[in-house]
């Protein structure tokens, strides 16, 4: 009876997992078709005989205006004998000309939205034999011009050997849409390797320390006594990453330059809107007055008190304070998800906390004005919800749970639309908890219910307001109806874009203009896209050295995160395994959605991590599961602590300004 009630559990839980596979190879496959088919959606992908190639120009951070580029590309072949009824299979980005031998073969009719047809061109004339050169001319609406062309009959390819020109005269070897050249102010910070080597003299001060204190702490004792007997208290390091944490932020609250920031223009724009006009902007009205409006609603009563006596700029650095406090709160979050999670473990709470407090995206992006500290807080707080309905043992929450939930969820969401995401997870997170407790479908849709019925009457004003006077209610900030007309490099996608990685253990900052995975890994362990800043003299006045090796250095934590991917499935028994699923699931759900919008949005800054800064407490609860295997043995684990400790000292004193900035 028992076997046939655990074949019968497995059976289901098969059942349930394909379900969901199926649903997501669905829902992928809708998603991709929309790719292929939709105008907007710049994806350049190769075909077997011929390559997509463009100008070879310097990749550029700043906004581009609006424009028609129009690049020309040509190339010299030659033909051994005559040849009829040729023909040419051309696609541009996004209109082109076609010129054989000075004759125009082709030539534009169809709107820019066409762009995706593939045009089958049949020369009108016989192709004789010897020397023939085309030329295509390629004019493309806010993104630089690309061409694929080719033939089954003409020795005709685009790839090697053709040349490209902005003005028709100069020429120089066109080059492949793949190849993404670093943006030249990278090599103005030093590379990974080299700030390393700086600051390894500090690095082995702190190794050395960590490795005595750790290996002196468990000589006498076997794994059981050091797990009941550690003597660091989680509650003291929470204390300690608190005050540590509150004094550089105070710090470069006062030393770092008011304007350093991810938009920081657009946002005090937005606050400033609040306070002379008494009311909120449409999203059309402004480059970042599409944000949702907690953010700078908070703000504003606090910039309307001291506009009229204190000048701006130290307006700005005041205004950092409310950034500061959410950084402060998701470091208590992170503190309570480790209590909760590995309640046993005093060791793996520890490490999660230490996570979670100097994980670099954290830092950074609490120390400038900005909607993203709030946003993450509030969703930091839902993650944490989570977690309390997914861990084994619990009990059933009230109503009294869910309205919180709820009412969390609205200010989530008017916070920042990223919030949006934690739909789906609510609903299985809700789903399984009500399957935990043993409780009736039917009470799942009453949680449901009433945690999406509050968010809705806490946040839905916004978003019913937008679609009354904008027609949706949701917007972004591609929106070309909205206030930010400009396009950036590298203005396409490719398949590259998506795959490769590397460039962040070389040059990391700004590595991210080299594809979706450098992005996340120089902006999660590092600030890789300089604070928004596009020149090397108006920078964040970070410790470079320090910064910049924290990529080769955030190799252990990352470890850590992927070993714990590996352990969930693994290791099934383990208490806090739901956490680790859950955790890896929203983190996935989010780097997916990030991905679309890469794919959709070809601009370099597209994909951030801080963007998952809401999901800190998953980073710390995987980054402590993955540890796990390796504090198993004294001597390995000795080592491994004073490798994290490095970590996290560099984490911390990278963001420590020391200089004020003018």
């Amino acid at each position: 009876m028992i076997k046939m009630t655990i074949s019968e559990k497995s059976r289901k839980q098969i059942f349930m997992v394909s379900l969901i596979i199926i649903a997501l190879v669905v829902l992928s496959g809708i998603r991709i078709l929309q790719y292929i088919k939709s105008p907007d959606v710049l994806f350049l992908a190769d075909r077997a005989v011929a390559q997509w190639i463009k100008y070879d120009s310097e990749f550029q951070l700043v906004h581009k205006s609006l424009s028609h580029p129009r690049n020309e590309f040509r190339n010299v072949f030659n033909t051994n004998k005559a040849i009829d009824n040729a023909r040419i299979k051309v696609q541009a980005l996004k209109r082109c000309q076609v010129i054989l031998d000075g004759v125009t073969i082709f030539s534009p009719t169809d709107e820019f939205d066409n762009w995706k047809n593939v045009y089958d061109i049949a020369v009108p004339f016989a192709v004789k034999a010897g020397q023939h050169e085309i030329l295509i001319i390629v004019t493309s609406e806010n993104s630089h011009p690309a061409i694929i062309a080719y033939s089954e009959i003409l020795p005709i390819r685009t790839g090697t050997g053709w040349l490209a020109s902005i003005d028709g005269k100069s020429w120089q070897t066109a080059v492949s849409v793949a190849q993404v050249k670093q943006a030249t102010i990278s090599r103005e910070f030093p590379s990974a390797s080299a700030a390393l080597f700086k600051i390894m003299p500090y690095l082995a001060v702190a190794f050395v320390m960590a490795l005595i204190i750790s290996l002196l702490g468990s000589l006498r004792e076997d794994m059981a006594q050091k797990v009941s007997r550690w003597r660091w208290e989680p509650s003291h390091i929470r204390w300690i990453m608190l005050v540590l944490w509150a004094v550089l932020a105070v710090n470069n609250m006062v030393k770092m330059n008011f304007q350093m920031g991810f938009d920081i223009q657009g946002h005090i724009e937005y606050i400033d809107y609040i306070v002379t006009k008494g009311s909120l902007p449409l999203a059309s009205e402004g480059w970042q007055m599409f944000q949702a409006p907690l953010n700078y609603m908070l703000s504003a009563p606090l910039y309307a008190l001291m506009i009229k006596w204190i000048d701006l700029p130290w307006i700005v650095k005041i205004l950092r304070i409310i950034p500061i406090i959410c950084g402060l709160l998701q470091i208590e979050v992170v503190y309570r998800a480790a209590r909760l999670v590995f309640v046993q473990r005093k060791d793996l709470q520890i490490i999660a906390i230490v996570t979670g407090s100097l994980l670099p995206m954290h830092t950074y992006i609490c120390q400038v004005v900005g909607n993203e500290p709030l946003a993450g807080c509030l969703i930091s707080l839902m993650v944490l919800f989570c977690m309390s309905l997914v861990m084994p043992g619990q009990k059933e929450r009230g109503t009294g749970f869910f309205v919180l939930m709820g009412f969390v969820w609205g200010l989530a969401l008017l916070s920042k639309m990223t919030a949006v995401l934690l739909a789906p997870v609510l609903i299985i997170v809700l789903l399984y908890h009500t399957r935990l407790v043993q409780r009736p479908l039917k009470a799942a849709g009453r949680t449901i219910i009433i945690t999406f019925g509050i968010s809705i009457l806490t946040a839905g004003w916004y978003y019913f307001r937008n679609y009354i006077e904008l027609g949706k209610p949701f917007w972004g900030g591609w929106d070309l109806s909205g206030g930010m007309r400009w396009w950036q490099d590298p203005s396409f996608r490719t398949w590259s874009q998506i795959f490769s990685f590397g460039q962040s253990f070389s040059y990391p900052v700004y590595a991210g203009v080299k594809g979706f995975w450098d992005s996340v890994y120089s902006t999660l362990w590092l600030d890789g896209f300089n604070s928004g800043s596009p020149d090397f003299i108006h920078r964040p006045a970070w410790n470079e050295n320090f910064m910049v090796a924290g990529a080769l250095l955030a190799l252990l934590p990352s470890i850590f995160i992927l070993t714990s991917m590996i352990f969930a499935r693994l290791h099934k028994t383990a208490n806090y395994r739901n956490a680790v699923v859950f955790s890896i699931g929203a983190i996935g759900l989010f780097l997916a959605s990030m991905m679309d919008l890469y794919i959709r949005l070809p601009i370099y800054s597209t994909a951030k991590a801080t963007y998952t800064l809401g999901l800190l407490p998953c980073y710390a609860v995987l980054a402590a599961a993955g540890a796990e295997p390796f504090l198993r043995n004294r001597i390995v684990r000795s080592f491994v602590i004073a490798l994290f400790v490095c970590w996290a000292f560099a984490a911390y004193f990278a963001y420590f300004v020391i200089y004020f900035q003018e």
